[in-house]
């Protein structure tokens, strides 16, 4: 408890204000990239998947690496040059760049990493974009941000918040990914409120989320979510489950198949080797059903019904336009094992489903 209590004490004092920024916002958005430093294959796919996004008002995009990164460094500056609109890569202050690696705490570092855009942001409204995200409208942002703009919203979303406590106090939040967001808004109250922490309120103390607490301070015709879900796939937690996987170790239960998920990513785009401890696609393909393996996977009819869901929104993105047909029949195939364990090979369609694919 009082180490709970001493951390909530650093992270209001730490970000108890902001910083000075242009009383006059240039009209626009800036698009605000979190991505994990040791993971780089997740910004070379966001700057891909953003790249084919219409840019009318985007007029700056930030990668926020949640530790320093020269890969990420080296791939921003290799996409300037083809870039609409400013792009570059900004480091988290001091010290947080240097011991948040060390707490391994997705949510920790994707609130440190929002604040770090939005205290550099000189635009009307930001967009936060997740890096386990893929959107297939190549209008998706700027018509939010439209949205946005024209209803004089304060935030707007794309999903409703997964936390049933604030329907239950009659409240219609919007989950943070694919936000856009009004920059005074946001600004208007403390940094350290618009991270997770712990707060009190309607007499009561619960966990908010990154932006959470702002919205349930706002009045509801002013915050808003709209149903996007056909123009985009969210694996949502990506990163965060491998943060878990970093503290608890060998014996981590990969039950959403998010470590899968990376090593295929990685596996398949980069020329990067794995994250540090995780193993490589073919290692977690030879361990299905070892009890002794690193990462481990279950079989049974909840397991099944979770990589049928997987499997699923996985061929969503192979069959986006940025995805070579090579890249898409490869994963095909390095998922066999795992269609075979979870006897799922004929529900996911097989490889014919890519033939179509540039």
């Amino acid at each position: 408890m009082l180490r709970t209590s001493l951390r909530a004490s650093y992270w209001r004092f730490r970000l108890a204000r902001w910083n000075r920024r242009p009383t006059t916002p240039e009209p626009g958005y800036t698009l605000l990239l979190p991505v994990p430093g040791d993971i780089p294959v997740f910004c070379e796919l966001a700057l891909k998947v953003c790249s084919r996004q219409a840019a009318r008002h985007r007029r700056r995009t930030l990668v926020i690496p949640d530790r320093p990164s020269p890969t990420v460094t080296q791939l921003v500056e290799k996409t300037k040059p083809g870039w609409q609109g400013e792009l570059e890569a900004v480091l988290l202050p001091r010290p947080e760049r240097w011991f948040l690696p060390f707490m391994n705490s997705g949510s920790r570092n994707h609130g440190l990493q929002v604040v770090k855009g939005i205290s550099v942001s000189s635009t009307s409204h930001v967009i936060f974009h997740d890096a386990d995200l893929f959107l297939l409208d190549d209008d998706f942002l700027d018509g939010q941000y439209e949205t946005c703009r024209d209803r004089e919203l304060e935030c707007l979303g794309v999903s409703p918040v997964w936390d049933p406590w604030y329907e239950t106090k009659g409240l219609r939040l919007a989950a943070t990914w694919e936000m856009v967001a009004s920059v005074p808004w946001l600004r208007a109250f403390p940094p350290y409120r618009q991270i997770g922490h712990d707060g009190k309120l309607f007499g009561e103390v619960h966990t908010f989320d990154t932006t959470l607490y702002a919205q349930s301070l706002t009045p509801g015709y002013r915050v808003d979510w709209v149903d996007r879900s056909a123009d985009f796939v969210h694996f949502n937690y990506v990163i965060t489950a491998y943060r878990h996987f970093q503290r608890l170790g060998p014996g981590f239960v990969d039950d959403h198949f998010r470590l899968l998920l990376i090593a295929l990513f990685v596996d398949l785009f980069s020329e990067e080797s794995p994250p540090q401890g995780l193993p490589t696609l073919a290692e977690l393909a030879d361990g299905i059903g070892d009890a002794a393996a690193p990462v481990r996977y279950v079989r049974d009819e909840a397991h099944a019904s979770r990589w049928a869901g997987f499997r699923a929104q996985l061929d969503r993105v192979l069959g986006a336009e940025y995805v070579a047909a090579p890249a898409a029949a490869e994963a095909v195939t390095a998922l066999s094992a795992f269609d075979q364990f979870y006897g799922a090979g004929a529900a996911t369609g097989g490889s014919e489903d890519f033939g179509s694919l540039p």
